[in-house]
């Protein structure tokens, strides 16, 4: 069960949009369609940045993959 973290969410989401966005952004986050804009845009505007040597979901710490997992469930790219 993943614990609150604000730097694994913020990593999971960044990642979860690198290998499921559609033209750029996530359909199925009710966020992104409501402010028509991609989540990595809100993550800029909350100052949130990662390393140049940031890989997406092999850079996720054990937390940021457990939260990566339920948001893929969350969000029915996977059957949970």
């Amino acid at each position: 069960m993943p614990y609150f973290d604000r730097f694994d969410i913020c990593e999971a989401y960044l990642a979860l949009e690198q290998d499921y966005n559609v033209s750029g952004w996530l359909f199925e986050r009710p966020s992104n369609r409501r402010r028509r804009e991609a989540t990595h845009v809100q993550l800029a505007r909350m100052n949130f940045r990662v390393g140049c040597g940031w890989g997406g979901f092999r850079s996720l710490s054990e937390n940021g993959k457990a939260i990566y997992r339920a948001l893929e469930v969350r969000y029915r790219f996977v059957q949970g």
